[in-house]
């Protein structure tokens, strides 16, 4: 939320009643990337709350834990929010996308989790050089073409 010239507010946020949460997490794994079959757990924590305040979650997970917070009662003017028993994920953004492709990469994706070197991948007829070859063997009006449906699809 913005108030006036831009500012942030700072009013803490709260989102209640989750049905389930996803967060992430691998199970057993506090930080660090996630690999092979671990990206196929999503973390789902039923009955879930987030609690925030200045841009940053301060708690999140099982609602009871969340509400136990022991900040909490420090915060001011919570504004919550009643997911009404539906799914909060994190929203995300891949900071290695290309908006200009010819063949969709989901295979290459599917192996990565499953456990693939990159190495297996290319030597299948995957990877990076597949992908790089296919858009230079692409006309520009069908990589415009596949360009634009993204953009229409995103909006």
């Amino acid at each position: 939320m913005t108030a006036g010239k831009g500012k942030q507010s700072a009013r803490p946020l709260l989102l209640a009643n989750i049905g389930q949460l996803l967060t992430l997490r691998a199970p057993g794994k506090d930080t660090g990337p996630r690999r092979a079959h671990e990206l196929n757990d999503v973390g789902i924590v039923e009955d879930a709350a987030v609690l925030c305040d200045g841009g940053k979650i301060l708690a999140a997970g099982k609602a009871r834990d969340v509400l136990r917070y022991p900040g909490r009662k420090k915060l001011k003017s919570v504004e919550e929010i009643d997911c009404q028993n539906k799914v909060v994920l994190p929203g995300f953004v891949d900071s290695h996308t290309h908006l200009i492709f010819a063949v969709p990469r989901l295979v290459d994706f599917e192996k990565r989790i499953s456990g693939a070197s990159y190495e297996e991948i290319a030597q299948a007829g995957g990877g990076i050089r597949s992908s790089a070859d296919a858009v230079r063997k692409a006309s520009t009006k069908t990589l415009v073409q596949l360009a634009l449906a993204a953009l229409q699809e995103m909006a």
